[in-house]
């Protein structure tokens, strides 16, 4: 069993390498090709991304060697998009963060262990692994769970800021801090529920949302969206040629509107969605 275990860990490992060699030289072809259509700064953003790309592929090609050429058989797993948009759609997302990354010092060095992280992830995404972390995180309810993923997600933002520095590096420790703050407000959260004031806000959520669901199933919703969708269509038109000190009321029924459309809409979804 043991051996079993790690002939599939290996192929597992295998496959991430693979698809990680097609992304990264479909990468290193999108920016050759962009870094000669191109010219002055943006040309050498994407000639520099190609060569990042190069050197991940050539090492992606390197460890494949010692790899299995079996992977995990695939035919059971109905994909949940087209393979080939997904490609692209990874291929484009690559190319813009490297070309968006080089000006950085030391982006070459960041680029590359990110993408050796995003191998090892998807490798613990195919063993599910992340699926027990997960199972793991969720433990103990919806808000302490929240508050789990606030604390991972400062923390990952945190040691982003610290590897990139400068510009970069501010704006992932500012969003660190505001992700503290969050988890904070959900760690007292979690501290009330248990107390009466905790019981009365969950009896009061409860009985609130069996009230949306049954407003949902005699479709009240569906007419609200549709009424509230007509009602922003026809405040919409007059502020298209209305003088200023007329057009605002109509823009803020339109806004009004809108929002409520979206409740509608959002409600109904979740009525089909049960």
């Amino acid at each position: 069993m043991a051996g079993r275990a790690g002939s599939l860990n290996r192929a597992t490992f295998a496959w991430a390498v693979g698809r990680a060699l097609r992304f990264a030289i479909g990468t290193c072809v999108v920016a050759l090709i962009l870094s000669t259509t191109l010219s002055g700064s943006a040309a050498e953003r994407f000639a520099t991304a190609a060569y990042i790309a190069a050197i991940f592929a050539a090492v992606a090609l390197a460890i494949g060697r010692f790899l299995p050429n079996t992977a995990p058989d695939e035919a059971a797993v109905a994909p949940a998009f087209p393979a080939f948009l997904t490609s692209a759609l990874v291929v484009v997302l690559f190319v813009s963060v490297i070309a968006g990354l080089v000006s950085q010092p030391g982006a070459e060095t960041f680029v590359l262990i990110v993408c050796a992280v995003l191998v090892v992830v998807a490798v613990l995404v195919r063993c599910g692994a992340m699926s027990a972390f997960n199972a793991s995180l969720t433990r103990g309810g919806l808000i302490v769970a929240a508050s789990r993923y606030a604390v991972l997600i400062a923390v990952c933002a945190l040691a982003i800021g610290a590897l990139l520095g400068g510009y970069a590096g501010d704006v992932f420790v500012t969003f660190a801090f505001q992700v503290a703050v969050a988890a904070t407000l959900l760690i007292a959260a979690s501290l009330l529920t248990p107390t009466k004031a905790g019981i009365f806000v969950q009896k009061t959520y409860v009985r609130t949302i069996a009230v949306l669901d049954r407003l949902a199933r005699g479709f009240v919703f569906e007419r609200t969206a549709s009424y509230a969708a007509i009602v922003a269509i026809a405040a919409i038109v007059p502020t298209s040629f209305l003088p200023e000190p007329y057009r605002e009321p109509f823009a803020i029924a339109a806004y009004a509107a809108a929002l409520a459309a979206a409740f509608g809409v959002a409600m109904e979804c979740r009525r089909l969605r049960s």
